[in-house]
């Protein structure tokens, strides 16, 4: 007897289609992911190499980096570098900025721009943002603020002390950016393809300011109850100071950043200075001078992107041993670096 015969598939078939179209699937995914990654990566890069140019550019106008120099008022910053830049930066070239007039004088709003190569594409956080510092000490721009994701290097020092208006921060641990110090690029003795000038410094839900204050929970109201997150604001360059503190009860970061915080420190150090003891000059010993600086740090995995003094631009793993990341921030420590990536 001849039996008719059956079409169609059997049910292992369905079931091995089904495991080779997830399996397919899977590695779409990861393949996806992956590229998007690669991406952020490479923008993030081709970011700094911006800012590199952005720097080179100033360098051959002023014959040295931009100074960061104390306003009349009180311990005022009187511009970020990052705000000092903006001519020489794409799509920021129009921003009316003007350097003759601190920060704190340009015109209302001004600092709720957005700057599109000082946001790195692996960030997630809201820009601008409504901060809740400037609310609080009513900032004459207004409290609407852009971010940066890249902050500069103060070097492989968390102290502020100074003299006469100046970093007295000792040369073997001083980066390219420390209050009152002009730098020319031959200052930088250890060499331009050792010393880096940028940093990541990104913000985010994981990214939590802590501090030593007794700073209430009423007076964090506006994030939750919680300590602030740490954004970093081009327009204002934001410094803390001990005494401020206690009066306005603000946590805040600032657009400098130091190697002697460990990268990717998810409880980010504040910036705060104490103007009581601005002779002390130790590194490192926030808990007794009252002095601190935020890290570096970076929404990549394991690691974050640098901008280097030669325009080169490096990431460096989370992991690097801390004396070559110390000796990597510094423009004079008289170290001899073999970091390879």
């Amino acid at each position: 007897m001849i039996r008719p015969s059956r079409s169609g598939f059997a049910l292992i078939d369905l079931v091995a289609a089904t495991f080779v179209i997830a399996l397919v699937m899977a590695i779409l995914v990861h393949v996806v992911e992956q590229a998007r990654i690669k991406a952020r990566r490479t923008g993030c890069r081709n970011n700094l190499r911006q800012i590199g140019v952005a720097l080179a550019q100033y360098v051959d106008v002023h014959r040295m980096l931009p100074v960061v120099q104390l306003a009349d008022a009180g311990f005022q910053l009187a511009h970020s570098p990052q705000a000092l830049l903006l001519p020489y930066l794409p799509q920021a070239e129009n921003i009316p900025y003007d350097p003759a007039r601190p920060w704190y004088q340009q015109p209302k709003g001004i600092g709720a721009a957005t700057i599109p190569v000082f946001r790195c594409p692996a960030s997630t956080h809201r820009d601008p943002v409504d901060a809740y510092q400037a609310r609080r000490t009513k900032c004459p721009i207004g409290s609407l603020l852009g971010t940066t994701d890249y902050i500069v290097c103060k070097g492989a020092s968390d102290s502020w002390c100074m003299k006469h208006r100046v970093s007295a921060v000792p040369r073997e641990e001083r980066g390219a950016f420390e209050i009152g110090q002009s730098l020319r690029p031959t200052d930088i003795v250890d060499g331009l393809a050792e010393t880096m000038v940028f940093g990541e410094g990104t913000a985010g839900k994981r990214w939590l300011i802590a501090t030593r204050a007794p700073i209430s929970r009423r007076a964090l109201e506006i994030e939750g109850g919680s300590p602030p997150l740490a954004f970093n604001f081009w327009c204002w360059p934001f410094l803390n100071t001990v005494a401020e503190q206690t009066s306005t009860q603000i946590v805040a970061t600032s657009v400098f950043g130091t190697t002697a915080v460990p990268m990717n420190r998810e409880q980010v150090s504040e910036t705060i200075v104490n103007t009581e003891k601005l002779d002390d000059c130790r590194s490192g010993k926030g808990d007794q001078t009252g002095n601190a600086v935020s890290g570096f740090r970076s929404d990549h995995l394991a690691g974050a992107w640098f901008l280097f003094a030669d325009g080169s631009s490096r990431f460096l793993g989370e992991n690097v041993e801390p004396e070559i990341y110390n000796a990597l921030s510094t423009i004079a420590g008289g170290e001899s670096i073999q970091y390879v990536d």
